[in-house]
C-alpha cells in the first residue's frame, strides 16, 4: 500500500513539475519575444539619435526664418510675417548659419511666397529700383 502512495506522490510531483514548465513556455517564450523587439526598437533607436547627433555636428541643422503666411510678389516683410524654425539644411546649401531678421524686413517678395518657405536673400529685393547709368 505505502509503495502505491510513494508512487502515486511521485506521479502527481512529477506532473506538477512538467505543469509548471509548460506555463512556464507558454507565457514565457512571449515575453521573451516582446524583449527582443524592444531590444531591437532600443537599438534602432539608438542609431537614430546617434545619426541626428552626427548631421547637427556637421551643421546641418540650422535655425531659419520662414513665413507665417502667404505673401505676394512685391509684397513687404514684416516681423509678424516671420518665424525661425530649426531645420535640416543639406551642405551644398548656401544658407547663412546666422540670418539676421533685420537682412528679411522691409524687403519685397520677389515672387509669390507660400507659407512655411525658408527665406532666401535671393528671393527678396531691397525694393529700390535701379537706374541704369547712360554713357
Amino acid at each position: 500500500m505505502e509503495l502505491e502512495e510513494s508512487r502515486i506522490l511521485k506521479y502527481r510531483t512529477r506532473m506538477q513539475l512538467l505543469h509548471g514548465m509548460i506555463g512556464a513556455c507558454i507565457t514565457g517564450i512571449p515575453l521573451a519575444v516582446l524583449l527582443l523587439f524592444q531590444i531591437h526598437d532600443c537599438t534602432a533607436l539608438r542609431h537614430q539619435i546617434s545619426d541626428y547627433q552626427r548631421c547637427e555636428q556637421n551643421g546641418l541643422y540650422l535655425y531659419v526664418w520662414t513665413l507665417k503666411q502667404d505673401i505676394s510678389a512685391g509684397d513687404k516683410i514684416t516681423k509678424t510675417d516671420l518665424e525661425q524654425k530649426k531645420a535640416w539644411v543639406p551642405q551644398n546649401t548656401s544658407y547663412a548659419k546666422s540670418m539676421d531678421l533685420r537682412q528679411f524686413t522691409g524687403k519685397k517678395a520677389v515672387c509669390n511666397l507660400k507659407k512655411g518657405t525658408v527665406l532666401q536673400t535671393d528671393l527678396l529685393s531691397s525694393g529700390k529700383k535701379k537706374v541704369k547709368a547712360k554713357p
